[in-house]
Order: C-alpha cells, then structure tokens, then sequence
C-alpha cells in the first residue's frame, strides 16, 4: 500500500510540472537581447515575458534584456507604451508576453524613437539628489503618443546602481500612467509619489 501511494505521489508531481509553462529566462545589463535556459515556471503563472528596459540620467544610460516567466502581477503592461521622458531622465519600457511553452525565445525588438512634436508640452525637471521635488523648471515638447504629464518623487535603485533619491518631471504615455511605475523591471522605487495629469495642449 505504501509503495502504491509513493508511486502515485511521484506520477502526480510529473504530471504537473509537466503542466507547467516553460520559459527561457536571462538577464543582460547594457544589451540589446539575452539568451539563457528552458525552465518551468510556478503554477501561477500563465505567460512568458521578454523585454528592455531603458534609463537615463543625464549621460549615464542603463539598458537591460530580460527573459522569464510573466509576474502575474505585471500583466497589465504586457504589451504597453510605457515612456517617461525629461531633457535629463528618462524611463522606457518594452515588454511582450505570450502563453505558450519557450514562447519568448528570440530576439527582442525595440520601437522606432519617435521625435515628432505632437501638439503637447509639460514641465520638465529632474533631480538625483532630492525626493522631495526638483526646482529648476522648464517646458518640455512631447513626442507620439506622450500625452500625459508625470511628476515622480521618491527613492528609486538603477540596475547596477545603489538607491538615491529621485525627483522628475517629464512627459509621459497614457500607459505608463495607467500601469504605474511598478511595472518597471529592473528598477525598483521606494517611497515615492507619481502623479500623471493631462499634457497642456501647445
């Protein structure tokens, strides 16, 4: 009897990781794709996600490639326009995710950068040594779909970098303000406050 039911135990716990989602996961600092290994995700999980995630501050620019298995709790920005863009700093982020097995192997394609004015404008300021706000303000021209203004404070940590204190302005997609800024990847924040507004029409 104790033998039948470790082998049915055994059968079960095949059966379901063969019911699990498999998904190629890698990371990739500063590139634009990454490769890795074939694996099953948790049974929570219903997609594969790959993506880049891009920041700016001033010159200094952080990419990176990034393939796993789909939190459930970013689905909402699959498949979004996510872009914050000042003069100074700037957050944009690609994300596409499928639900089938190995389904976010390949490459990983970034959008064309658009740079036509659409009509709106925003405060533009930024701050990487402040989460309180950032004073010296100017007007920013929108680009695409950037039809919202957003106003972040708060403690963010870079890919690579330690954690500092962050104040921006800048202009923003309508999904970016509709996800939040959670549905960042690899940067993480910390007490902060986001705020999005309509674009103030030129």
């Amino acid at each position: 009897m104790r033998m039948l039911l470790t082998a049915v135990a055994v059968l079960f716990a095949v059966i379901t990781e063969g019911n699990s989602l498999i998904c190629e996961h890698c990371t990739n600092l500063d590139a634009e794709s990454c490769s890795g290994v074939f694996a099953a995700c948790p049974d929570n999980v219903t997609h594969c996600v790959k993506g880049l995630e891009r920041s700016s501050n001033g010159p200094y620019v952080i990419q990176l490639a990034f393939k796993g298995c789909l939190d459930p709790s970013k689905q909402p920005a699959c498949c979004k326009e996510i872009v914050l863009r000042g003069t100074h700093m700037s957050l944009w982020l690609k994300r596409e995710c499928c639900d089938s097995d190995s389904c976010n192997s390949g490459d990983i394609q970034g959008p064309p950068i658009l740079q036509t004015p659409n009509g709106f404008k925003c405060l533009d300021c930024s701050s990487d040594q402040s989460a309180t706000g950032c004073t010296d303000v100017e007007d920013i021209t929108c680009f695409g779909n950037e039809n919202q203004c957003v106003n972040f404070t708060g403690n963010a940590e870079r890919p690579g970098e330690a954690v500092r204190a962050y104040s921006f302005r800048a202009c923003a997609t309508k999904d970016a303000c509709d996800v939040g800024i959670l549905s960042m990847e690899g940067i993480k924040t910390f007490q902060f406050d986001y705020k999005c507004s309509d674009a103030i029409q030129v």
